[in-house]
């Protein structure tokens, strides 16, 4: 009888088109249990416990995650809920921003394993900013100047280090593909939906045949 039950329940649901709805609320709703409707709701990328997580797709976050290590350092162009997300889980964040208004918010939330560096020109990052530390993870997610970001940033990552670069879904995508290609490197790109994103977003990890993810 329970089984009956259950079988119109759901057929119903289905004729009355209430499918957002049980998203909503239903325990086993993938999109409830990764918090998208509280980020969607405080436009702001968030997990389920209202914690700061990257604006990533959910799959290369998830795939990020299980890779990451106590030991590790991180170079990002691009300062955020990733910035955070990251200084909880390596030994530090070494993130370049070049709006002095996002910087001073940021400043006010980030862990002190996470040293900020304004910068009006983050494509001009040279050794006088970060002297000669070498990182095991390059983040790109700049709002603009991408690729110039990334050929400041690529010197200083280890032989076995990876690069996490967002939003790889645009016109400049061949652009970026030709760089890291230039620079010996492979690649696995991720599509899915984000926080607070409605369409599909897609981020790529670049990677060397040694690296620190072991891919």
């Amino acid at each position: 009888m329970y089984k009956s039950f259950s079988n119109y329940l759901w057929t119903l649901i289905r004729f009355l088109r209430l499918g957002g709805l049980l998203l909503q609320i239903h325990p086993k709703s993938y999109l409830r249990k990764r918090g998208w409707f509280l980020s969607f709701t405080a436009k702001r990328s968030i997990d389920a416990a209202k914690n700061p997580i990257p604006w990533w797709s959910y799959g290369v976050i998830d795939f990020v995650e299980e890779r990451l290590k106590p030991s590790l350092s991180c170079l990002e162009f691009g300062s955020g809920g990733s910035t955070v997300w990251l200084a909880h889980r390596i030994k530090s964040v070494t993130s370049i921003e070049n709006d002095p208004n996002w910087a001073a918010i940021v400043k006010d939330f980030v862990p002190e394993n996470v040293r900020l560096i304004e910068l009006a020109k983050p494509e001009n990052l040279s050794d006088e900013h970060v002297g000669k530390e070498v990182f095991d993870i390059l983040i790109v997610d700049p709002l603009a100047h991408r690729i110039n970001c990334a050929k400041a940033g690529l010197p200083f990552l280890s032989e076995t280090g990876v690069v996490i670069w967002d939003n790889t879904d645009g016109s400049d995508w061949p652009e970026i593909k030709a760089l890291m290609a230039e620079h010996g490197f492979k690649e696995i790109s991720f599509n899915g939906l984000a926080p607070q994103e409605v369409s599909l977003s897609r981020t790529t990890i670049f990677y060397r045949t040694e690296n620190i993810f072991g891919i």
